[in-house]
């Protein structure tokens, strides 16, 4: 039989407990790069009296998991991801109709006594050599949605101990064959904070929005004794938003730097802070429903700048804005991802 990368691939399927590895329910991401691997520390003997001037050797002093995952977005295997970032998934069933179930997964709080889930990921080399990573966490995952294009992402892993396997025991694989999310389905409301209303026109004119959340996760925690990472502990949150436009009138930079004020008026030092929703939709329903698959993006709380715009000859004005997520005065103002498919649960 043939070997080919093409074949490649990598699984998804959520533990019950640290340090329990799953061996059932994995559903296979269609990926477009994997990039997972054992990351072997290398260390240099110390220099020892009497020695060369050359150090004598070396040793592995210890192994982890880490690598990217580049993928399309597609509505089943994206919610193991968002499960994976949070924490926390509020299931829904039967959930706009019969036959869908609403997700919405929120970051938890702190002191709520929840945790990153564990999980357990299956790397197939082509069928040569396979590859389990257990105890994985998501470090970061980069959801970038572009004009007449398919959204995309990416997600960077931390898990505390790869090692190999036979892939004649990994069975059949189950792909997530759910259509992915064309970005021309795509909708996006910005409104102002407490208002309600669009700043501009510009608001639905974007060309790019990319979204980056950022778990911090502790990669030290070895211990004496063992040569894998003992714990993989959350230290931090951070998320920030690029949208790219077009720029077609006043109304965003007047927002970003006079905090809605209209020209000419002085440099104002509030942060504009404004509401940001993305919907994506998909081509085709749910199996047995009329209901698309759709994922929506939320961020009540988010902290506007703005690069300085450039200017080209024989081309459009165009603008970055560049956000910050950012805790507001209460626990409900954190971003959250609802969506709506077939899964019963993560």
């Amino acid at each position: 039989m043939s070997k080919t990368a093409l074949t490649g691939a990598i699984g998804f399927a959520r533990q019950s407990a640290k340090d329990i590895a799953a061996a059932t329910g994995f559903l296979y991401m269609p990926s477009t790069s994997v990039s997972l691997e054992p990351q072997q520390n290398a260390q240099t003997l110390p220099p020892e009296i009497g020695g060369d001037y050359f150090p004598r050797g070396s040793y592995k002093s210890s192994v982890s998991g880490n690598g990217t995952v580049g993928f399309l977005v597609r509505p089943r295997s994206i919610g193991h991801l968002l499960n994976m970032l949070t924490g926390s998934d509020t299931v829904l069933t039967a959930t706009p109709v019969a036959g869908a179930n609403q997700h919405t997964f929120s970051p938890f709080l702190v002191g709520s006594g929840l945790d990153l889930p564990w999980y357990t990921l299956i790397k197939d080399q082509s069928q040569l050599w396979g590859e389990q990573h257990i105890n994985a966490r998501l470090s970061s995952l980069q959801l970038t949605v572009a004009k007449s294009t398919i959204m995309t992402g990416q997600s960077t892993l931390v898990t505390t101990t790869p090692q190999a396997t036979d892939p004649t025991t990994i069975g059949t694989k189950t792909f997530d064959t759910s259509p992915p999310f064309q970005t021309c389905l795509a909708t996006l409301n910005l409104t102002q904070e407490g208002v309600g209303t669009n700043i501009s026109s510009n608001s639905v004119k974007v060309e790019r929005l990319g979204f980056n959340y950022n778990n911090n996760l502790s990669n030290d925690e070895f211990s004496v004794g063992s040569f894998s990472l003992s714990d993989i502990t959350l230290q931090q949150r951070t998320v920030t938003v690029d949208i790219d436009f077009v720029v077609r009138d006043a109304a965003i930079y007047e927002a970003v730097y006079y905090n809605g004020g209209g020209l000419p008026s002085s440099w104002s030092p509030t942060i504009y802070r404004g509401n940001l929703s993305v919907l994506a939709t998909s081509t085709a329903n749910i199996p047995t429903t009329t209901t698309p698959y759709s994922c929506q993006f939320n961020f009540p709380g988010l902290d506007f700048l703005m690069f300085p715009t450039p200017l080209q000859g024989a081309d459009l004005v165009r603008g970055t804005l560049s956000t910050q997520v950012t805790l507001g005065p209460s626990g409900a103002d954190r971003f959250n991802v609802v969506l709506i498919n077939d899964i019963a649960s993560y």
